[in-house]
């Protein structure tokens, strides 16, 4: 659970309640829903925002791919004028906020949707051709970069696909990035150019690389 949550001051609008009680009372393992706010550090001082914190039935939360529930289940986001979150979390974790946060919601009977969502990942196939123009390049427009792989996500709910995407993930040493734009934009600009199609793209710290995913650009052997 994060820290630095407190009782909210922020009001939220008779209609987002609705849609957001109406969106609980169909599914299924979500059990409580808390509004809280969020302090967290800013450069001038203390920055808050609110947060949606949904209970998940804790044997749920341990055997489901939350990342993908939380992507699939379009939760209806309050339209507030302060930032706002939804943080899902085990129920065991979120009952204590009662103490301070307001109860938006509590399940009394499940409904009907289970909110099966999950990913499954894939490699992707690269032209030689693509590969061998973008290999060339990285030295140049993004020597701080450790290594560039790419995959193909699916997103399921049951047994039906409910949306793909293409992503390639950029590692690279987060202290030696440098100035905007930043090796990410860099990257996928040099893997559009070199005719290798993605939807979207990542950072992060150098990593073991995941079985599913394409060597695209490896420093050490390219570079």
């Amino acid at each position: 659970m994060r820290e630095g949550l407190d009782a909210p001051t922020l009001e939220l609008s008779a209609d987002d309640l609705m849609r957001m009680r109406v969106f609980l009372d169909g599914q299924a393992p979500i059990k409580l829903a808390v509004w809280v706010r969020h302090e967290q550090q800013g450069v001038g001082g203390p920055l808050y925002d609110h947060h949606v914190v949904l209970g998940f039935d804790d044997q749920e939360w341990e055997r489901g791919d939350m990342r993908a529930v939380e992507q699939g289940m379009r939760f209806p986001w309050p339209r507030t004028t302060g930032p706002t979150w939804i943080d899902p979390y085990p129920l065991s974790e979120v009952e204590p906020l009662r103490a301070f946060g307001r109860v938006l919601w509590e399940q009394t009977t499940p409904g009907s949707d289970p909110l099966d969502y999950r990913f499954t990942h894939e490699p992707v196939t690269v032209p030689a051709e693509a590969l061998a123009a973008f290999r060339s390049v990285m030295p140049t427009v993004a020597p701080q970069v450790v290594r560039v792989t790419a995959k193909r996500s699916r997103l399921w709910k049951g047994e039906a696909e409910i949306e793909e995407d293409i992503g390639l993930c950029v590692a690279c040493y987060f202290d030696q990035m440098g100035p905007p734009p930043g090796p990410l934009q860099v990257v996928q600009d040099a893997a559009r150019e070199a005719g290798i199609a993605h939807t979207s793209g990542s950072l992060e710290r150098p990593a073991e690389t995941p079985p599913y995913a394409t060597v695209l650009y490896r420093k050490d052997a390219d570079g």
